[in-house]
């Protein structure tokens, strides 16, 4: 379950000279400014927008933004204008950045040990199989001799590249299938080989 949505923090307060509108008194009326924003997990993606109460300390009268008269409208854009968003507001997005660069890294990284593995494969590597939309199994290396690997299939397939850690715990048929190492880098670089395991 995902935790999502927004909240506010204050970010300026101001004690004005302006006369409320409710009580007539002078010099009682504080002004907020809220800086509202997204969070997933209660981590702060990034501002949505600012906004502003203003209340008076006498009569206690609370008014919205849209609600309160031209001056007081005026000195709550003025306080909005000083009043910064904070940097930390920013830092969901900050660690997004950290794990898409993590995971291009590390994609890159298992893209070359792949590619080193095809060239070199060994009896029992597993390979990760695409046959087609939503189509993939996996081949057992049973043999390998010279420039000929032979694989043995998986008896079963599954529709999710998810479903196929699944599918190593079942069995694998008796009959093989013979391919060239030049025809498997082939496969992995067309990406009918999505994935290679060695143990």
């Amino acid at each position: 379950m995902i935790v999502y949505g927004s909240r506010s923090k204050e970010l300026a307060k101001d004690i004005l000279t302006d006369q409320c509108p409710g009580c007539g008194k002078q010099n009682c009326i504080d002004m907020h400014v809220f800086q509202k924003y997204a969070h997933v997990f209660w981590i702060p993606v990034f501002p949505m927008g600012k906004t502003g109460v203003c209340q008076c300390d006498h009569c206690k009268q609370v008014l919205t933004l849209k609600e309160m008269p031209a001056s007081l409208a005026i000195s709550y854009e003025n306080l909005k204008a000083r009043a910064k968003t904070p940097i930390w507001m920013f830092s969901g997005l900050a660690v997004l950045a950290i794990l898409i660069t993590i995971g291009f890294i590390s994609g890159k990284q298992n893209d070359e040990e792949n590619a080193r593995l095809i060239l070199m494969p060994q009896t029992g590597d597993v390979f990760e199989i695409k046959l087609g939309s939503k189509q993939y199994t996996l081949y057992k290396v049973a043999q390998v001799e010279g420039d000929s690997v032979f694989v043995q299939l998986n008896d079963y397939e599954t529709n999710k590249v998810s479903g196929l850690n699944d599918l190593k715990k079942e069995t694998y048929s008796e009959d093989v299938l013979g391919f060239s190492k030049a025809e498997l880098k082939q496969m992995l670089e067309k990406g009918e080989i999505i994935d290679i395991e060695r143990k």
